[in-house]
């Protein structure tokens, strides 16, 4: 998350800090083999000696091209997304994300239309959505980097995608402290797990290496 690692910047102005994009997996790997101190993303099997910390709950959303149906809604029923082309993240970057997004469609009693296409960043599947050529889920986090597409809240059931720092359990570094602490500070002033209320109210890596999951994943 951008955020964390500017404040904890702000806080550390003598901190090298090398940032990456990178699936869960991926981060699991590094971290496991010490060329990677802290991750974010979500905390799905962890291997030994890999702690974690839930820090946020996103809620989740529907990226949509103006002039869709979707935008005249202050939020969008999960059912309703059923037979709409949805683009998710190639599995080899962000598998922990696509599973989430087909255990929540499935939840609402269907099995997502997977969009055939791939792209290779944020934008270009902005650039999709905008062209109306498929749908995307993506959390609250990532909509200032998605100009020109809406965003809407999803609904019944709501959702929040949940971000969580990653570290190997046995390092007490003073560097890896003080992301871990920064988060949990953030969370707590921005409200970050009031999970009850973060919907409702809508027209809503350091070697020092940090790595993060792609805010919207790349695809």
């Amino acid at each position: 998350m951008p955020r964390i690692l500017q404040e904890v910047q702000a806080r550390n102005p003598d901190l090298v800090i090398h940032q990456v994009e990178a699936g869960v997996p991926w981060q699991y790997q590094h971290l496991a083999d010490g060329r990677l101190d802290v991750g974010i993303g979500r905390a799905v099997h962890a291997p030994p000696g890999v702690a974690s910390e839930l820090f946020r709950q996103d809620p989740l959303g529907v990226l949509i091209p103006g002039g869709h149906p979707f935008t005249a809604l202050n939020a969008v029923p999960v059912a309703t997304l059923a037979g709409k082309p949805l683009l998710l993240a190639k599995d080899l970057q962000a598998p922990e994300f696509n599973q989430f997004v087909v255990e929540m469609c499935r939840s609402a009693g269907f099995t997502p239309t997977v969009y055939g296409g791939t792209v290779e960043s944020v934008r270009a599947a902005a650039d999709l959505i905008r062209q109306g050529r498929c749908l995307c889920c993506v959390p609250a986090s990532c909509i200032p980097a998605l100009p020109g597409a809406f965003w809407r809240p999803l609904t019944e059931p709501a959702c929040w995608y949940p971000w969580s720092i990653l570290w190997r359990a046995a390092d007490n570094s003073e560097h890896v402290r003080a992301v871990i602490t920064c988060a949990r500070q953030m969370s707590r002033r921005l409200g970050w797990m009031a999970v009850s209320t973060r919907v409702g109210g809508w027209p809503v890596g350091i070697s020092r290496s940090f790595a993060s999951q792609p805010s919207a994943p790349a695809m």
